[in-house]
């Protein structure tokens, strides 16, 4: 529990810059809260190489959700209590990074790159780099696709 707000202007207690960097932090374990709420009712994803679910006693499960109630309690007491400004955001900047990010990490599997984890066998690069290279193009073509107006 937070303590009682004193009559204190909002505006004097924090700089533009201690705002913008409480809010930010906030703002990412806010999220980090959320996504750990989603996993601990239920949430599940699989794909063709991974599984994904959380596995966790009821105990443990039930003490999660209760801790993470409080800090989104918390957090919301802080955004009143300074004024924090909610952030609009546009996931297609989030999307758009992911996929730039994953159109380099594609192009460091080529067959060549692996060379540096060892001798690399002479057909790899006929038989990985060409799919290798579709991804790499699709992700960049993504990332353009996701370019905000």
């Amino acid at each position: 529990m937070m303590p009682p707000q004193q009559d204190i202007s909002k505006d004097r207690l924090l700089r533009a810059s201690q705002r913008n960097s409480l809010r930010i932090t906030l703002q990412v374990f806010e999220e980090r809260l959320r996504a750990a709420r989603e996993w601990l009712d239920g949430r599940q994803e699989s794909g063709s190489l991974y599984e994904r679910k959380l596995d966790l006693p009821l105990r443990n499960r039930k003490r999660a959700e209760r801790q993470i109630q409080k800090a989104l309690q918390v957090i919301d007491q802080l955004r009143e209590r300074f004024d924090l400004e909610v952030e609009l955001e546009n996931a297609a900047s989030i999307l758009r990074s992911e996929m730039s990010v994953s159109w380099a990490n594609l192009l460091d599997v080529r067959a060549q790159r692996l060379g540096r984890y060892g001798k690399v066998h002479p057909d790899l690069s006929r038989l990985l780099d060409p799919a290798i290279d579709e991804l790499a193009e699709i992700a960049r073509g993504l990332a353009v696709d996701l370019e905000e107006p």
